[in-house]
């Protein structure tokens, strides 16, 4: 699904997946095709180095367990969960936000060295620093 052609913001394109996570697919959390599937649509929270490579983008609603939802893959996103993981991080402004275990979050040079850097935060104040699992926005760039 496209959303119409703007002169304003960034294009918005979001997809259908079926949850097979075992668990509710919340608002702001990364999603991953099922390494497994060759269906394209099942999916699961992208919360294991093994999930990573299968990231499409961002669930825009909460999808309930063997339920259908739309995930965002490219455009601008209002809400993604930043993980502090474990401590305090400061997230900037064009910081790359990749998969971690509880969310998002700009510290992760695994996968940030390696390309993964789909998504960079928008919209934040000169820094934010995150101490707990906050939420912010960010641009999801087109796979």
């Amino acid at each position: 699904m496209f959303k119409k052609l703007n002169r304003e913001g960034a294009e918005n394109v979001f997809r259908t997946i079926e949850n097979k996570e075992g668990a509710t697919i919340t608002t702001g959390l990364p999603v991953s095709l099922v390494n497994t599937s060759t269906d394209g649509v099942r999916a699961v929270i992208s919360n294991g180095a093994a999930d990573h490579p299968g990231f499409i983008g961002v669930a825009v609603e909460d999808i309930a367990n063997n339920d259908f939802g739309l995930v965002q893959t490219s455009g601008f996103v209002n809400s993604i969960l930043l993980s502090h993981v474990g401590s305090s991080i400061t997230i900037n402004v064009n910081d790359p936000l990749v998969p971690s275990p509880s969310g998002f979050f700009s510290s992760a040079p695994t996968y940030a060295n390696s390309g993964f850097t789909w998504l960079q935060a928008s919209n934040l104040p000169a820094s934010l620093v995150v101490s707990a699992a906050s939420y912010a926005s960010g641009l999801i760039k087109g796979m």
